[in-house]
């Protein structure tokens, strides 16, 4: 039989059917602590044990001889890990456990607590506490991080999980006389691998007082083979390296013993992991900036009615070049026109508006008549044509939109204002065309 590295695994191996729901433990005790939030146990049925040389050790199976625990979650598994613990003491070696923070499939949290989930360190008195992030967090790696704790943080950034927690340490509630109780401060060190946006740790590693103890942090939704591969390649051979020389891993190979092209070779595949996670982080950072620079152009000329259109053709028509005039804020809503631009020599009245359908040819005339009371409103401003501009179509997606505001032969022909499609001006913008811009709203001739 081929070599394998034993590790506990904190379920059974073959579990009885959930009643109902998710795949939830048959007790809400964690370690004999009862737990605030109720605990799904992670599923291991499609993993490769085989493929990467590991021994699941279930509950009720001996684990003196284990190197590491997989997601020990059951009051039940108390004993195994404490025989783990006991068999690794024995050996003067460092214990490394996974936990996974959180359940994905729960959203309330319990009202008598304020955090979304926990995780109780066995015998050490203290918790780490999650709370459960926004969607669309995207962390970032710890700084001073090297070896297998910063490999762990890239391959969780290469393929991360769809929700995080932030994680804190915590004391213990210590039980006194009568109906006293005690805060305990906690030990160990909780050390950041993944930060959020505000620098708080959603991937971390505890480690124990005497250093014995890892205890990795790990989101609910966290791919197993992912971890697994990680624990046998880079985490046992950093911090039990022993342990595959002992079990005779194919793969266990003593750096000291690697030829000069198996060293490059591994070193060049580190730098390029830790250029891809810099390159895709940078890269992702370049998609959210122009995102927000472009969804609330692209959602007011496309979708936007009212003030939120007219404010939005504004911003694009003085990204083109021209002076925009807000008419309504300055004269009042009904008394002219929305907008009056000008750019060089020319001023334009821009009337602004949106319908669901197709545009009403009335819109013409409604601009005509601020066109024809200008010049008793402001005598000493005279302007030199009109311009509207239509959001049609709007309930209809974009890519089904007649891009011609109005196509009856008899009435084009008749128009005397320019008349322009939001769709158009969209498309203007994100190419940075802005001739075509100032063309479409003062006619062909100026430049």
């Amino acid at each position: 039989m081929k070599a394998q590295l034993p590790v506990h695994v904190g379920r059974r191996q073959n579990p009885l059917p959930p009643r109902s729901g998710p795949d939830w433990s048959s007790s809400s005790t964690r370690f004999g602590v009862e737990s605030a939030v109720p605990i799904r146990l992670p599923s291991f049925h499609e993993v490769d044990w085989a493929r990467h040389e590991v021994e699941p050790r279930w509950l009720e199976y001996e684990t003196s001889d284990c190197v590491a625990a997989l997601a020990p979650r059951s009051s039940r598994g108390v004993s195994e890990l404490q025989r783990l613990f006991a068999g690794a003491a024995g050996r003067r070696e460092t214990v490394l456990l996974v936990d996974v923070m959180g359940n994905v499939d729960k959203i309330r949290r319990n009202v008598f607590v304020d955090y979304d989930a926990s995780i109780n360190l066995l015998d050490h008195e203290t918790t780490i506490a999650g709370y459960r992030l926004p969607r669309g967090t995207r962390p970032v790696l710890a700084d001073g991080l090297d070896g297998a704790d910063r490999d762990l943080g890239l391959r969780l950034c290469n393929r991360p999980p769809d929700t995080w927690w932030r994680l804190e340490s915590r004391g213990a509630d210590r039980h006194l006389d009568g109906n006293a109780w005690q805060k305990t401060e906690p030990v160990g060190e909780l050390r950041p691998i993944l930060l959020d946006s505000l620098g708080a740790p959603v991937v971390a590693v505890w480690i124990s007082p005497d250093e014995r103890q890892r205890w990795y942090i790990v989101p609910d939704g966290t791919d197993w083979d992912t971890v697994i591969d990680w624990l046998v390649q880079r985490a046992v051979p950093a911090y039990v390296p022993d342990a595959p020389r002992r079990h005779r891993l194919a793969s266990a190979v003593d750096p000291d013993l690697e030829t000069p092209a198996e060293t490059n070779a591994r070193a060049a595949l580190a730098d390029l992991e830790t250029r891809y996670a810099r390159d895709k982080t940078r890269l992702e950072q370049s998609l959210a900036d122009a995102k927000a620079i472009a969804d609330p152009i692209r959602n007011g000329l496309l979708f936007g009615t009212g003030t939120v259109l007219v404010d939005t053709v504004a911003r694009v028509l003085s990204t083109a070049g021209f002076t925009v005039d807000d008419l309504d804020a300055r004269l009042g809503a009904t008394v002219s026109a929305d907008l009056l631009v000008t750019f060089g020599p020319h001023r334009r009245l821009v009337e602004v508006k949106s319908e669901g359908g197709n545009a009403k040819e009335a819109l013409v005339g409604d601009l005509r008549r601020h066109m024809d009371t200008w010049g008793g409103h402001q005598p000493d401003s005279p302007v030199d044509g009109g311009t509207l501009i239509v959001n049609h179509q709007r309930k209809q997606p974009p890519a089904r939109r007649s891009r011609q505001i109005y196509g009856r032969p008899e009435f084009v022909d008749t128009l005397t204002v320019q008349v322009v499609g939001t769709l158009d001006l969209f498309d203007w913008w994100r190419a940075k065309d802005w001739q075509a811009i100032r063309t479409a709203v003062l006619g062909p001739a100026p430049t």
